[in-house]
Formats: structure tokens, C-alpha cells, sequence
């Protein structure tokens, strides 16, 4: 048994093992160790390898899926090696200790998942191959849950923008790429064998049809079928035609800006605290990813965004309509995802009743809105995707009973009347099943011993039970019962007519059983010979539940149908940050709206004033404000005019990246750079704080460089906030900046923040301001007010920004005594007499007068 395992593992490779004996997967070797760590299942030892003893443990077969997930979300991969016959077929082949075959039949890694307790419902489960064609790259993409199957183009400094839009699983290439996170392929990366893989799998005889994909792209889908064709072992795989998907077709938005923006996964990781968990309001799972699609990857076409916007208008418009539609997708279930199991040989008679109760509620929602008066043209090219599946649905309808249940291997899903022959063993079954509940009724009262039961079970079969203290009279050879079996406590029991009867209903029962999987086999086969209408309808489905959820958050908040236009501008009228608005009526605060207006005359605008202010909310909620216009969705306010954006960066917040050795600055540096040499006049950059990661003089002279770079080179929409006061002397000789601020005001000592950007420069940072109320000690604070005292003074007197100070330490003795602060001075001014108790009074005093005594007072 060991040779054989050996044999599989190491065709299994470094993904682990999962060595089917009996009703329980084994693992061996290090694979148990790395399994049970993972698993937290008990490790055990079994045997002997070179003297040592083996490490092994196991899950059950029946509830491998589970023990499946978490491997996999730990990053594993897992080869399941099942057996290929049954014991007695290899005793009868090769005698009576023959081993049974064993063999790998799938290999089960992140981006190949099928089954439903292994993926989220919400997310798209992307298998992403890298391939490159001389000087050329381009990424094939698979999601063989829903079978989209998409080729992409990109320059090699776009492959990790791509990938951060895909977000896939997994990816694969013919050899590690450097800068991303890629695992070694099963060949095939090679543009002429992805041509003739691309013709034989979709039965084509040129690619015309699908646009003639360059050599990158056919070696990139070369990669990734011979990467299926590897793991699934010859199951089928769900897959539609491939789309080329062209670069310029969507916004282009890197790594760092969707990190930034946390479009779909807040910085937590998850999917609350994002925009994606704010605006989400679709009643299907295929709306759901989607929906994420569509904000991870918002549109550029002028045409596509309005086609879009038109169908949520005229959701929005409508009420009854509206909920009426959401009340109609309510009852759809993820079909799509149902028959890729069916496809790949994993799929259950439940999953015929799911694409059974889809197709069904699809051709409802057909007729709801197919009566609905001016249709807008999008909605029009989806209604008749809708349909054509009668009969499918009429067969699925008639074969499967309501609810089938989920052990298939027990049968009854089948519906009763549909098969007359099948209804026949049943009833004979039945028959048999009945004839024996009259038999131990007959054998009690023959042997008077009333608690004489007549069980079955795997091994025995169908046998008569008694407690032992009643064995004696069946012992009897007269008796007509023949002893099989003693345990504790019963004994048990055979009999000519028990045995005549069970061989009737065990008969029966098997045909029956035969017959309900050759059914669902033919069922299976309709319904994977329909895939290709099957994942049309469904994703018109999905551009439905989209269009209806975006008009639902509209209503709910109040926002406006955006105006797209070709022209490089971004008007906003009472914008508001979805997310934060959201965040502050749960607290019962009022989100402060604020107005913005880039055009080419004025596209960058410079943003001071103080922390907490609102100036990184105000830059990101802009950007998300044309995000949500492009995916076309309503955008939060009441009146907005978007630019068509062709790239988003985003350079807000601090962050590092210690595993490549990246500080906090050199992070930003890399960005900043990022966006200088990839952002065009038609791309919107937001950026905040730029320069502050080293000192004064760097920073400022980073600054300066960055805000002229853009306004002269890159020519672009900007938002630029800045601590950097120097700054705004640029708008005297920058025609297309201008001067904007947050407001903030002091009151009686407090920082009262507005949260309102106004026009013109911040008078100053507040920044001392600021840091009391973060609750910087009373001391400290009086102490950086005394040095920003002198450093002002000395700017103002020499116009250096620290001329005047002898020594900068903050808490160092300076050269001149008489500008030390005064001890006894900075304690009373730290006094609130106010919020004091009478006690507090009291020890206030005595501290005071103790300070007095050690300063010679």
C-alpha cells in the first residue's frame, strides 16, 4: 500500500494528499503533519519508513468538503486519489489480498473550486494564467464556477493593475514573474499550442470569431487549459467562449489605489467598512459579483455607461416597478454556479432542481417586466436571454420531486409518475418493506417475545433481533431461525422466509436506485448540453439584480444620476463619501456635503488645513464618486458631471511594506513615481501628504517638484493635499491651480472643525491644535507651542523655516534662560478650575505650591 502511495504522491507533487481507504481520506508523511497543524485534527503514527515510525491522520470521506475549504484557504493544494475499483472487484481480479487501484482524479487548487461550501457566494473565483510572446504579455482569465472566460492584452507594468482587478485565486505562468505572486503551471504556455487548444475546445475552425487574440493572449490560454485540463483529470469544465477584454475598456486602477479607495474589501480585509459592503443592495449572488465587477472595473465607453445608467433610471423612477423586480429576483437562486458542478461531474440531483427553480423564476421575470412600457434599450437586449429554456424546465419540472434530498446515493428524488418501470420497483420495494413489518409481527407472536425486532445493516443485511435472554428459544433448530450473530446484550438471527423477502426488496431497492441515476445522468446531460443559454440568461440575471440594487441605494440616499461626458472635468455638487455618510448616521451625525469643480482650467487644486479636517475624505470620496459613475450606478449628490477617466490614482495614508523591505516613504515614493510616469490628462490622481516621510527641506522641495510635474507634465485632473504651506505660492505662477482649504475655527482654546472646503489658503495647520485634542499631555503641548512661537518668529525675521532656534530638540535647555518656559506657568495654565472636585482643589494647590518651592519661588 505504501509503493502505491508513494506512486501517487509523487505524480501529486507539492500539493498534498488526500489517499481514499474506505470511508476515510488518509494522509502520510509530512502531508499529515502540514494537515493536522492546518486542521487541528490528531496526528497519529501508522507503520513503519526506514525504522521510523510514519506520521499519518484523516477525515472523513463523508465530510471532506469542510476539512477541503481550510486547507485550501491556508494556501494548500489538495490531490485526491480515490478508489478506482471496489474490493471485491480486485479480489475477483488478482485474489484474495490483492490491493485495490487507487488513482488521482482531481487536483483541487484555489482557482479550479466548483463546489459551494468551498467558495463565496459573493466573489468571482478567478484562475489567472500569465503569458508572454516576445516583448508582449497578456493574462487569460477563467472562473469555472460561472464558466466567464476572458483574454487581456496588457504592457508588462499593467500585469499587476490587471491582476489587482481580477483579484484571482490563483496564478499561474510558465516561470516566476518578478514583482508577483505566481506558481508554476502545467505547460502549454506556447501560442501555438494555445491556438489549437482555443480551436478544439470551442469547435472553431479561426479565431476570427473571437477576435483574432494576439500571441500573448493565445499563449496565456494555453497555459490555463493545460493548467485544467491537469487538475480536473478529465472532468468537464464550464466554460463560456473567451472574451477579449481591451485594456482601455475600463478604468485602469492599480494595487495600491483600490487598497486606498477599499473599493471591495475594507482595510480590515473584509467585506463591511467598503464601498462594495455600502452600496450592495442586490438579492442574488450573481448580482453580487457582479456588482463587484463592475466597481473593480468601471467603464470608459461613453455609450456602455449611459446604456447602464438608463436601466437604474428607470428603476429608480418607479417604485412598485422597482420592488416588484427585487421581489422577482429574490427567488432566484445561483443556477449559474449549479450547473458548473453539473458540468464537472460533481453535481447533485439538488443542483438539477436549482437550475430547474432559476430557469422557472427567469421566465417570471420575463413576463414582469416584458409588460413594463418604455424599456430602456439595455433592458431590451437582456429580456429575451431570459427565455427559450420551456423545455428544459418542463423536463426537470416533470422528472424531480420539490425538494430533492442531498444524500443522492439513497435515491427518491426522482418524481413519482414520471417513470412507470421506476414506480414499479418501488411499489415493490414498498411491497417487500411492508411484508416484512408483517413478519415480525408474525414471528412475536409465534415466539411470544414481544420486543423481537427485525433490523437491518450493511454488513448483516435484513436479520431478526432479540436480547439474549431470549436467544434460547430460536436456538432451537426447530425453530426455523438460524443463528448469525452474538453482541452484548442481543443475538441474531436468520430466516428462509426473511431472507426470500429482503432478497426482493434489496433487488427491487438496487433497480430502483439504477434507475433514478440513470435519470439523473440523462438530466445532467440536457442540462450541460444547454451551458452556453444557461450562462447567458444568467448573466443577464445579474446586470438586472445590479441595475435594481443601484436604484434601490439611490433612492435610500438621495443621489443623482451623474452626467458622462467626454470632456476632462469633474463637477460635484454636495458630494458626500458613501461610506463615511453611512458610517456618521449610525452615530447620529450630519455628513458635511462639499461642492468640487475640476475643469482644464482649473484641474488641480490645492488643499490645506488642519488634521481631522476632512481633506483625505474630500479627495477619496471624489474618486469614488467617478468610480460609482462608471460602473453606472447614481453617484452621492445632488448634481454631478464626470469626466470620462481613463486612470485612477490614489496616493493617500500611510503604509509600508517591511517584507520587500519598503519604509512608509519609500512606499510613497514608489507610488508617486507610479503616477507620474503612468497618468495621462484624461486620469484623475488624488494626493495627500506627499513628502512628509523625510524632513522639512525634502519633503517641501518633494512637494514642489510633484505639484509642478503635474500641472505642467501630466496635465491632469489633481486633487493635492498638503501641510506644506510654501505650497501655495505656486498659485501665482501655476494658471491652472488653484487654492482651497478645510475649514476650522478656535473657540475659547478648542479646535472646532468644519469639515467645509472653502476657497483660498488655510490661515495655518492647527496642528498643536489637533494633537490636544488627541490628548497630548498639557506640558508638552504648552512646550510645542513655545517652540512654534520661535520658530515663526524666526521664519518671519529671516524667512528660514527653523532660523532662530539655537538647539530643536523640543525638550532640551535652549542657550537663552529668559525664553525657557516657566514651570509654574505651564502647571496653571494646564489647570481647569471648573472641572476640579473640592479635593482635587486641594492637592492642585499643594502641587503648585510644591512646584513653587523647587523653582525658588
Amino acid at each position: 500500500m505504501m509503493q502505491q502511495y508513494q506512486r501517487l504522491k509523487a505524480e501529486a507533487g507539492d500539493a498534498l494528499l488526500f489517499y481514499r481507504m474506505g470511508d476515510f481520506f488518509e494522509l502520510f508523511f509530512d502531508d499529515a503533519k502540514v494537515a493536522a497543524s492546518c486542521l487541528d485534527i490528531a496526528l497519529t503514527k501508522r507503520g513503519e519508513s526506514e525504522g521510523e515510525p510514519i506520521p499519518m491522520c484523516g477525515v472523513p470521506v463523508h465530510a471532506a468538503e469542510s476539512y477541503l475549504a481550510r486547507l485550501i484557504r491556508a494556501g494548500n493544494r489538495v490531490a485526491i486519489a480515490e478508489q478506482t475499483e471496489s474490493p471485491a472487484e480486485a479480489r475477483k481480479a488478482r485474489g484474495s489480498k490483492a490491493l485495490v487501484e487507487r488513482a488521482i482524479i482531481r487536483l483541487v487548487t484555489p482557482g479550479t473550486l466548483t463546489e459551494e461550501t468551498l467558495l463565496e457566494s459573493s466573489a468571482a473565483n478567478w484562475l489567472a494564467a500569465i503569458g508572454r510572446a516576445g516583448d508582449e504579455w497578456a493574462i487569460a482569465a477563467a472562473d469555472i464556477s460561472t464558466g466567464r472566460f476572458e483574454l487581456i492584452a496588457c504592457g508588462t507594468g499593467e500585469l499587476a493593475a490587471e491582476l489587482a482587478r481580477l483579484s484571482p485565486a490563483e496564478t499561474i505562468a510558465d516561470a516566476p514573474v518578478p514583482g508577483l505572486r505566481t506558481t508554476v503551471g502545467k505547460g502549454g504556455f506556447d501560442s501555438m499550442a494555445g491556438e489549437r487548444s482555443l480551436k478544439t475546445r470551442f469547435g472553431l475552425a479561426t479565431l476570427d470569431g473571437i477576435g483574432s487574440p494576439t500571441r500573448a493572449e493565445l499563449a496565456a490560454a494555453g497555459g490555463l487549459l493545460a493548467y485544467l485540463d491537469a487538475t480536473q483529470k478529465g472532468a468537464g469544465v464550464l466554460l463560456d467562449a473567451p472574451r477579449r477584454v481591451s485594456r482601455s475598456a475600463h478604468m485602469a486602477i492599480d494595487a495600491a489605489t483600490r487598497d486606498s479607495l477599499e473599493l471591495c474589501r475594507s482595510v480590515s480585509g473584509g467585506v463591511p467598512g467598503s464601498l462594495m459592503g455600502e452600496i450592495d443592495r442586490c438579492q442574488t449572488a450573481a448580482g453580487r459579483r457582479l456588482l463587484a465587477s463592475d466597481i473593480s472595473a468601471p467603464l470608459t465607453d461613453k455609450a456602455g455607461i449611459e446604456q447602464r445608467l438608463a436601466l437604474v433610471a428607470w428603476l429608480h423612477e418607479d417604485a412598485l416597478r422597482r420592488e416588484r423586480t427585487r421581489s422577482a429576483l429574490r427567488a432566484m437562486p445561483d443556477f449559474a454556479r449549479a450547473l458548473a458542478r453539473l458540468t464537472a461531474g460533481r453535481g447533485s440531483p439538488r443542483d438539477l432542481a436549482v437550475l430547474r427553480d432559476g430557469l422557472s423564476a427567469a421566465e417570471a421575470l420575463k413576463t414582469e417586466l416584458g409588460g413594463e412600457p418604455d424599456r430602456p434599450a439595455l433592458l431590451q437586449s437582456l429580456l429575451p436571454l431570459l427565455g427559450g429554456h420551456d423545455a428544459l424546465v418542463a423536463k426537470l419540472r416533470a422528472a424531480l420531486v420539490e425538494a430533492p434530498p442531498i444524500d443522492a446515493s439513497k435515491g427518491g428524488y426522482i418524481a413519482e409518475g414520471y417513470d412507470a418501470a421506476l414506480d414499479t420497483l418501488r411499489s415493490a420495494a414498498s411491497d417487500g418493506r411492508r411484508a416484512i413489518a408483517a413478519l415480525e409481527s408474525r414471528y412475536r407472536n409465534a415466539t411470544q417475545i414481544s420486543s423481537l425486532k427485525i433490523r437491518h445493516n450493511a454488513v448483516l443485511g435484513y436479520h431478526v433481533e432479540v436480547a439474549a435472554r431470549h436467544a434460547d428459544k430460536l436456538m432451537d433448530p426447530e425453530s426455523g431461525f438460524t443463528h448469525r450473530q452474538t453482541l452484548a446484550g442481543v443475538v441474531r438471527f436468520n430466516s428462509p422466509e426473511l431472507h426470500e423477502e429482503a432478497s426482493r426488496v434489496v433487488e427491487a431497492g438496487a433497480h430502483a436506485l439504477a434507475a433514478e441515476a440513470a435519470h439523473a445522468e440523462e438530466l445532467t446531460g440536457l442540462a450541460v448540453a444547454s451551458a452556453l443559454r444557461v450562462v447567458a440568461t444568467a448573466e443577464a440575471i445579474a446586470r438586472i439584480d445590479v441595475a435594481a440594487s443601484n436604484a434601490r441605494r439611490a433612492v435610500e440616499g438621495g443621489w443623482c444620476s451623474p452626467h458622462i461626458t467626454d470632456e476632462p472635468c469633474l463637477e460635484i455638487e454636495a458630494g458626500r463619501h458613501p461610506v463615511v455618510e453611512a458610517a456618521l448616521s449610525d452615530t447620529g451625525e450630519r455628513f458635511v456635503a462639499n461642492d468640487l469643480r475640476l475643469g482644464p482650467d482649473d484641474r488641480l487644486w490645492l488643499i490645506t488645513g488642519p488634521n481631522m479636517g476632512g481633506k483625505s475624505t474630500f479627495l477619496r470620496q471624489a474618486a469614488l464618486v467617478a468610480v460609482l459613475a462608471q460602473s453606472g450606478s447614481f453617484v452621492p449628490a445632488s448634481n454631478a458631471t464626470v469626466g470620462i477617466v481613463d486612470k485612477l490614482f490614489s496616493r493617500v495614508g500611510a503604509s509600508d511594506n517591511l517584507a520587500r523591505g519598503r519604509s512608509t516613504f519609500m512606499v510613497e515614493m514608489v507610488e508617486t513615481a507610479a503616477i507620474l510616469s503612468r497618468a495621462t490628462p484624461q486620469s484623475l490622481v488624488i494626493l495627500d501628504e506627499i513628502g512628509r516621510g523625510t524632513s522639512t527641506y525634502d519633503g517641501l522641495a518633494i512637494a514642489w517638484a510633484v505639484v509642478e510635474a503635474m500641472h505642467d507634465q501630466v496635465q491632469c485632473r489633481t486633487l493635492f493635499a498638503t501641510h506644506y504651506h510654501e505650497l501655495t505660492r505656486l498659485a501665482g505662477r501655476l494658471d491652472c491651480l488653484s487654492l482651497h482649504n478645510v475649514r476650522a475655527r478656535e473657540w475659547k482654546g478648542d479646535l472646532v472643525l468644519l469639515h467645509e472646503v472653502a476657497d483660498g489658503a488655510a490661515d495655518r495647520s492647527y496642528g498643536i491644535a489637533v494633537a490636544k485634542l488627541a490628548g497630548l499631555p498639557p506640558a508638552v503641548v504648552a512646550r510645542a507651542k513655545s517652540v512654534l512661537a520661535k520658530l515663526e518668529a524666526g521664519r518671519d525675521a529671516t524667512g528660514g523655516v527653523a532660523a532662530g532656534l539655537d538647539d530643536l530638540p523640543l525638550f532640551a535647555a535652549i542657550a537663552e534662560p529668559e525664553h525657557v518656559a516657566d514651570p509654574l506657568a505651564v502647571a496653571l495654565d494646564a489647570l481647569d478650575p471648573d472641572s476640579l472636585s473640592p479635593r482635587e482643589a486641594l492637592e492642585a494647590l499643594y502641587s503648585l505650591k510644591r512646584i513653587a518651592t523647587e523653582h525658588g519661588k
